[in-house]
């Protein structure tokens, strides 16, 4: 028996899509480890794991294994998607065969491919099929990528932005770049605690963006959330206003917009019509901030299609390509075997 599974294996959060079953899981990619992770000794993974973040005594590690997009810790990781897979994956006497559909960056060198390579080998999939996250994004957000049309993707995730062209089934031009959601949460914690001496966690930071995330310069909306204050390290409530959050992060977008436009400015002017007429297509969970789409249209004088589930646009994508044989083929065979 064979199970097949795409993975989106993400810096903030992992996720895997089932055919028939849709997506199976979707929890933060983290693993705690009783005493020193080398003696692998795994105590908690994904929610579990992620709650004790800041919260543990010494002989408890938390760690998350992808580090701006890229896995930074092979052995955590491999322990990670272990548990993941036999959280969806009910085993056999002999344990099923897995084929998996993956996500890897843009611009993966073979070393860092042969790393993906070996994690799910050691994690139990007999046979991986990588597939660069810029292409599974753009079919996951239902663009056309097996015409001849060329098509453009910005996927801003957790760990980085890749920005592709696609294509007949392949990439024809496209960058990856370590500007992200995390890098962007730890920006905005800077920020207030800049502003207002106030500390707050990775969570409330998150429930900011979330609330009154915004790159609108009038836009009103306010937060009070509850931090500590940096000098008499007592508990503190303070207001935070979407225009923080807009000082905060209007670089980090305008970096991403930048780089659009430099893989614009290289196509030849028949994709460059494509792309006019089509726009430019969002996903990623950090994509969804109010106003990209403005900001973006300003910039670079395009179309903006900001995908309502375009933080999940990579994995849907691997389930779609499970679900479609023909367009599977087609994807396939623009590689190199």
């Amino acid at each position: 028996m064979t199970e097949e599974i795409a993975v989106s294996l993400g810096t903030s959060n992992t996720s895997i899509f089932m055919p028939g079953s849709g997506i199976v899981l979707c929890e933060p990619s983290v693993i705690a480890y009783n005493g020193d992770p080398a003696a692998r000794k795994v105590k908690a993974v994904w929610k579990e794991a992620a709650a004790m973040e800041g919260r543990t005594p010494e002989r408890v590690t938390v760690v998350r294994p992808l580090e701006e997009g890229l896995i930074s810790n092979a052995d955590a990781c491999k322990d990670m998607l272990t548990a993941f897979l036999m959280k969806v994956i009910v085993p056999g006497v002999f344990g099923p065969k897995i084929r998996a559909i993956v996500g890897i960056p843009v611009g993966l060198s073979m070393e860092e491919r042969r790393i993906y390579d070996d994690v799910f080998a050691k994690a139990g999939c007999t046979h991986a099929i990588m597939i660069e996250n810029a292409l599974l994004s753009a079919i996951g957000a239902g663009m056309p990528v097996h015409t001849h049309k060329n098509g453009l993707i910005v996927d801003i995730g957790g760990g980085m932005t890749e920005i592709a062209v696609v294509s007949l089934g392949t990439i024809v031009n496209g960058c990856s770049m370590n500007v992200g959601g995390d890098m962007m949460d730890k920006a905005l914690r800077d920020f207030i605690m800049g502003k207002y001496d106030i500390d707050l966690g990775f969570d409330t930071i998150k429930r900011i963006k979330s609330r009154i995330g915004s790159l609108y310069s009038n836009d009103k909306r306010s937060l009070i959330v509850s931090g500590t204050d940096t000098a008499t390290r007592s508990p503190a409530n303070i207001r935070v206003r979407a225009t923080d959050v807009m000082d905060a992060l209007m670089p980090y977008y305008l970096r991403i917009a930048d780089a659009v436009d430099s893989i614009l400015q290289v196509l030849p002017p028949e994709a460059a019509a494509d792309i006019g007429s089509d726009g430019v297509h969002v996903t990623g969970g950090a994509g969804k901030i109010l106003g990209l789409d403005k900001l973006f249209f300003g910039k670079l004088n395009l179309p903006v299609v900001i995908h309502d589930e375009g933080e999940y646009a990579t994995v849907l994508g691997g389930g779609k390509l499970l679900e479609n044989s023909v367009l599977l083929s087609e994807v396939l065979g623009t590689r190199v075997k």
